[in-house]
């Protein structure tokens, strides 16, 4: 009787496995049901086109970005950035992989959680958005969501590769990559307020700049 019992229960859970599955009839009726929504033209554009808007909507919202030809030109990029704007040689990242190889020269690169006292932060994109000059910043120890707000100054390193189009591609990006944050912050550029007499303050609730290092090909394989 007893092994009768745990085959009756198998026969049931592989029957909800198929159902529920990926390719099972549950999802293809929800697939089936859910109806194609007109994406905007800004949106749907490709190639160079998407990146130069990229590059200008977030510009239009304060951003401030730097081309790079490849991932070793960062820390001096960054080095030339914390001068220009008179920040101490140092930066605190998280545990993201591309930033272990590199030479830092002379910034004094530290790992970790965001703080409070921290003048600059540094984290890596999943995405920009084309549509809006958005940034998606997804969690984790390799890029903790208080590097995105805590720091004064928050630098982003974002790959061409990783600039879509739009929202509805950047969620089918996440799907691809079988990513799941547990958070995923959508930062348009830095933090901003007028609620207090009307007049615009940057860094309100967050960091006072955002700068973007854009990088050109894919990190992918890095």
């Amino acid at each position: 009787m007893g092994g009768a019992a745990v085959s009756a229960r198998d026969r049931i859970l592989a029957r909800l496995a198929t159902a529920l599955g990926p390719e099972g009839p549950r999802a293809t009726a929800v697939a089936g049901w859910r109806p194609a929504r007109p994406v905007p033209a800004m949106a749907r554009l490709d190639g160079a086109a998407r990146i130069d808007q990229f590059v200008a909507k977030a510009v239009a919202v304060d951003c401030t970005i730097t081309r790079l030809g490849g991932l070793a030109e960062l820390p001096g990029a960054l080095g030339h950035e914390l001068r220009q704007r008179n920040l101490p040689a140092a930066i605190r990242t998280g545990t993201e992989p591309i930033f272990a190889g590199l030479d830092w020269g002379t910034v004094d690169r530290s790992v970790g959680m965001g703080r409070v006292e921290e003048p600059a932060s540094l984290s890596r994109a999943a995405f920009g958005l084309a549509e809006t000059g958005t940034l998606a910043l997804a969690s984790g120890p390799e890029n903790p969501v208080t590097l995105t707000f805590l720091g004064e100054t928050h630098f982003v390193v974002l790959a061409e590769a990783d600039v879509v189009g739009g929202f509805e591609e950047m969620w089918a990006g996440f799907r691809a990559r079988g990513m799941d944050p547990r958070t995923l912050n959508l930062v348009t550029g830095p933090s901003r307020s007028a609620d207090i007499g009307q007049k615009l303050q940057l860094g309100a609730h967050g960091p006072v700049a955002v700068h973007v290092f854009l990088l050109a090909g894919s990190l992918a394989e890095v």
